[in-house]
């Protein structure tokens, strides 16, 4: 499992989370609702969003004042780490106002998974009663499957990749389809490459930081593969930071802009065999984008950036 894999489920892991997901959206009737209609599966879970949110800062600032000043500063880092929180006796989800109403609602709907997923409310209601805490590797488990649960019920299943593959491919496509849904760029673009039938993969990557000795840095946030691509190629391997000399940095928008003009790449295999791909960039304030598509049909072969990017065969 790769360290940005934030995501993957084995078919029973994923099939009892698509149960849970598909349970909801038939709940609260929230099929074909445009853009998806976060409030009322909230209420369709029995959750409601808390009037003061646990992330305001005089709240925050409040508990803090009762600690002692370690754990003060140990409270504040962990609040900037956390983005969403389940209170499970009291049935209340907490976010972070701060960031974006697209994030918010993906939020909204993890920590719904939580809630929703029986095994996972079970767990949480004995640990709090308990005082313990949850295994690392069980922890990490259950966010993977409430990210999951997330993307099925703010995506409505099938809808959004049905609706996209409906247009030409490229960037554009799911940008314009996940505002209809009520999803962040970050969240439609991911969706759009993990639910394409089309061989192609998106490189996450934090905006660039200028750098004297490179003209600039760009760290690898993480990268989603199609199941056409793994098929074909296996997994990417990309250094951690992408920069001026990278071959994928003509593609990362620069001066104000926020889309790069579409491009090819000749990638050759371990037979030295050249096959194109395309690729295009878009960013946000907190994310840069690459989105590559291989133009033609490709055997099963190691495809390798001569800057250290390849992609293994499976």
């Amino acid at each position: 499992m790769s360290k940005w894999d934030d995501s993957s489920l084995s078919p029973h892991q994923q099939a009892a989370v698509h149960r849970a997901a598909a349970e909801l959206l038939n709940k609260a009737e929230a099929w074909d609702r445009f853009p998806t209609p976060v409030s009322d599966l909230l209420q369709a879970a029995n959750l409601s969003l808390a009037p003061v949110s646990a992330f305001d800062p005089g709240v925050i600032e409040r508990y803090a004042r009762q600690l002692s000043g370690v754990a003060q500063r140990f409270l504040k880092s962990a609040v900037d780490k956390v983005l969403g929180i389940l209170d499970v006796f009291g049935n209340v989800v907490h976010v972070d106002p701060t960031v974006s109403k697209e994030k918010q609602n993906f939020l909204k709907l993890h920590e719904t998974g939580h809630s929703e997923l029986p095994h996972q409310r079970g767990i949480f209601r004995w640990i709090q009663d308990c005082k313990q805490t949850l295994d690392p590797d069980t922890s990490d488990l259950f966010e993977r499957e409430a990210n999951n649960f997330a993307s099925i019920v703010l995506f409505q299943d099938s809808r959004f990749a049905t609706i996209t593959a409906d247009s030409a491919f490229g960037i554009k496509v799911p940008l314009n389809v996940g505002r209809r849904f009520g999803a962040s760029a970050y969240a439609s673009i991911r969706e759009y490459v993990r639910k394409s039938d089309r061989a192609c993969a998106v490189v996450v990557l934090e905006p660039p930081q200028i750098c004297p000795q490179n003209g600039f840095n760009a760290r690898l946030r993480r990268f989603d593969l199609s199941p056409e691509f793994a098929r074909r190629f296996g997994g990417l391997q990309l250094p951690n930071d992408i920069t001026a000399a990278s071959k994928l940095a003509e593609f990362i928008p620069v001066a104000g802009k926020r889309m790069s003009l579409p491009g090819t790449l000749p990638l050759a295999d371990r037979n030295s065999v050249l096959h194109e791909f395309i690729a295009e960039g878009f960013c946000t304030p907190y994310n840069v984008f690459i989105l590559l598509q291989a133009r033609s049909t490709l055997n099963k072969t190691i495809v390798a950036f001569t800057d250290g990017i390849s992609a293994p065969s499976v």
